[in-house]
């Protein structure tokens, strides 16, 4: 009888493949590799460390239970990020809040990119000068992205904390590309707005 293959090594695609087959140690891999990721990605969005804990264990929950109806069309993260974030959306519908930026207390780890010319556009800041000014500027920025309805904000989020791609926000949010390129062009604008007349009113 041929002995198991080793887990620690495979990809996380086939990891699922594995788990669909029977192997329970699998899932284990999974929760492994990804139980911190999970929590500082609930984090960005909920503001909460233990809130944050039972969010990402609810979604490995889910990621088992629907393992069965697992097909390699995408990436493995882009999966479970968009497990954790509908679960993290249907917080924010149950409290009847908003999710909410913010950066100071933020667990170690993931992609941060909380300046003015970053939120505002792709683009980097142009020179050291100008970003050490735009990064003065970024509780402002986080501020002004509080304001922001949930869906424009999560795009945000998901760009510019987490560092996705277009079409893997589209994948996340279960939108087309178009949609999601809409969505984040009109939210840069709506804080292009709010953050010249902040800036304009000092």
């Amino acid at each position: 009888m041929a002995k198991p293959r080793s887990l620690n090594n495979i990809p996380d695609e086939e990891l699922m493949l594995e788990l669909q087959a029977g192997r329970e140690e699998a899932f284990n891999e999974i929760v492994n590799r990804y139980k911190d990721y999970s929590v500082r990605f609930c984090y960005r969005f909920v503001r909460d460390l233990e809130l944050s804990e039972d969010i990402s264990q609810e979604g490995f929950i889910r990621l088992y239970k629907y393992r069965h109806k697992y097909q390699i069309t995408a990436k493995f993260i882009t999966l479970l990020s968009k497990i954790l974030t509908n679960l993290c959306l249907d917080e924010f519908r149950k409290r009847k809040s908003h999710p909410r930026v913010e950066l100071d207390a933020m667990p170690e780890g993931g992609v941060v990119r909380l300046d003015a010319h970053s939120v505002l556009s792709d683009e980097k800041s142009p020179d050291p000068e100008q970003e050490v000014y735009t990064r003065e500027l970024g509780d402002k920025i986080k501020q002004i992205l509080n304001t922001l309805s949930p869906r424009y904000r999560t795009v945000l989020i998901l760009r510019q904390f987490h560092g996705y791609s277009y079409k893997e926000i589209a994948e996340i949010m279960g939108a087309s590309l178009n949609e999601v390129k809409i969505w984040i062009h009109r939210a840069r604008n709506k804080l292009k707005q709010k953050f010249n007349s902040q800036v304009k009113a000092v």
